[in-house]
């Protein structure tokens, strides 16, 4: 009975600690969240980097709070009946990283439950065996697979393509289904800050991971990003040490700053996208001006559509039309508020309401036609690209407020990485006609990485491997669905079937994917 109280007591004074203390790379992770009733529990992982929790995921947000900016508020809610702490002792944000692997990140932790999901929360996306689940694209090993999944490969796309990774990728992350590997594809939208992108990427994962969890166990977790996910995929396990990896594979990975990325950025593109958004270049601000034109109140007008707007209704109608949906009241009086030039506004309507029997006519006759275009696969295909063209707008709004560079800057990235980075196995994949590709450098930025490690622990041990394929930087995504290409293959056999629909420099970084996660047990 002693020795049990003893360890009782030792173990709650580890579970105490672990909230002040950074818990290190490589040891176990402890994890825990509050739920509803107030009651604390916790998971300690034993079974290294990289794995899968059972029943409980959470994570601490040390890069977002203590590196990169001040607390933020947070309303509580997670929008699933979770429920949300937030401790915050560090309201001043460094402009640069200097932290060390040993060095406590900072003490802000956000710690959260969520009503786990059930299977219901899983839907199918209407692209083959893809299903969707809170803001991820999963796709299981087949069903002829009866064995646990080799690994969960949480995959994130390149930039603009990244919103929509489970069309852009749809073969590369297909092959791997069937090679056994389960896949997790987080779509995000490309901002100028990175570090805000990885917290949304990881907060979509780890509220899919308590499900699947359940379902497969403890599954090592394996990052696998394409040119700017590559990037993502190294900051997270840079800047955040609570979410863990196995290994990365990191694919034409390029860590260029804004005027590098994109030629001529400050002579066009940032004047543009400023005049843009501020409708300095739109002719037709004073003829659609529908407001009080005597009063300089901006709150007492409305105001003509920027370009910035335009875009916005335009994608907006556009994606009614896919999923079949009439535009609400609310959205055609706004779009008659914006658009109704001033010599009309007192003979047409602001207040848009089209009678319920009208609207009941039009949906009826519609609705073949969608679910024509749902059969067929067509209707998902769309959805998506308007995710792609959605990002269009927010980044036009970013330029606009002044962002003239990435957050973290090219420079901080390295700096991180180079004394934080903490998966074991990185494979660095280039591509050799591909002129953005900084693979080359990641990799000694990684062989520096492990000799920080190696002066703070001498028995740990990086595997970093660089491979060169054939291929541009397009190339993981240059490939037709996986069922569409075996039966290519079936016809024209796999040389000339690869030939012809210009995929095989896909099929080749598949099997060196899968050669690498071999090669490691996975």
């Amino acid at each position: 009975m002693v020795m049990t109280a003893y360890l009782l007591l030792i173990n709650v004074t580890i579970i105490c600690l672990s909230k002040a203390i950074h818990v290190e790379a490589f040891a176990p992770t402890t994890v825990s969240f509050t739920t509803k009733s107030g009651s604390r529990r916790s998971n300690t992982l034993n079974e290294g980097p990289g794995r899968i929790l059972q029943e409980t995921y959470s994570y601490t947000s040390l890069a977002r709070s203590s590196l990169w900016m001040s607390a933020t508020e947070n309303d509580g809610s997670d929008g699933s009946g979770s429920e949300m702490e937030v401790e915050s002792n560090n309201d001043d944000a460094p402009s640069d990283v200097d932290m060390d692997a040993d060095t406590d990140m900072g003490s802000e932790e956000e710690t959260f439950t969520s009503n786990e999901p059930a299977e219901y929360d899983l839907v199918e996306n209407g692209l083959g065996e893809w299903e969707e689940m809170h803001g991820n694209y999963i796709l299981r090993p087949p069903v002829s697979y009866e064995e646990q999944p080799r690994a969960l490969i949480h995959f994130l796309g390149g930039a603009i393509v990244g919103a929509a990774p489970d069309i852009s990728y749809r073969y590369l992350l297909e092959r791997l289904a069937q090679k056994g590997f389960l896949i997790v594809a987080t779509p995000y939208t490309l901002s100028f800050d990175y570090v805000a992108t990885c917290d949304d990427i990881i907060g979509r994962f780890e509220r899919i991971a308590p499900s699947l969890a359940r379902q497969f166990g403890p599954v090592p977790v394996v990052g696998v990003g394409h040119s700017c996910g590559a990037l993502l995929q190294l900051l997270i396990t840079t800047l955040f040490p609570d979410t863990p990896r196995a290994a990365n594979a990191l694919m034409s990975y390029n860590n260029k700053g804004v005027k590098e990325a994109i030629p001529f950025f400050e002579e066009i593109f940032a004047p543009l996208f400023v005049s843009l958004a501020n409708n300095q270049t739109n002719p037709l601000v004073d003829l659609l001006w529908s407001g009080n034109t005597e009063s300089n109140d901006a709150s007492t007008k409305t105001y003509p559509p920027t370009s910035v707007d335009l875009i916005n209704i335009s994608i907006e109608l556009s994606r009614n039309a896919v999923r079949g949906n009439l535009p609400s009241d609310e959205l055609l009086s706004d779009i008659a508020k914006k658009t109704t030039p001033k010599s009309l506004v007192a003979l047409l309507p602001q207040e848009i309401q089209i009678p319920s029997f009208i609207r009941d006519t039009l949906q009826q006759a519609i609705d073949p036609l969608v679910k024509a275009q749902s059969d067929a696969g067509i209707s998902p295909l769309l959805d998506q690209s308007l995710d792609v063209l959605e990002q269009i707008p927010s980044l036009i709004e970013e330029v606009a407020e002044g962002a003239r560079d990435f957050n973290p800057p090219p420079s901080s990235v390295r700096a991180a990485a180079r004394r934080s980075y903490r998966a074991r196995r990185t494979l660095v994949i280039e591509y050799d006609d591909d002129p953005l590709d900084e693979s080359e450098e990641v990799e000694t930025l990684l062989q520096e990485a492990e000799t920080v490690m190696r002066n703070k622990r001498p028995m740990v041990d990086f595997d970093v491997q660089r491979t060169v394929l054939k291929g541009g930087h397009a190339t993981p995504c240059l490939a037709p669905p996986l069922d569409l290409a075996t039966k290519a293959e079936d016809i024209l056999g796999d040389d000339s079937a690869k030939q012809t629909l210009l995929y095989r420099g896909a099929d080749e970084t598949v099997e060196e994917l899968v050669r690498w996660l071999e090669e490691g047990n996975l």
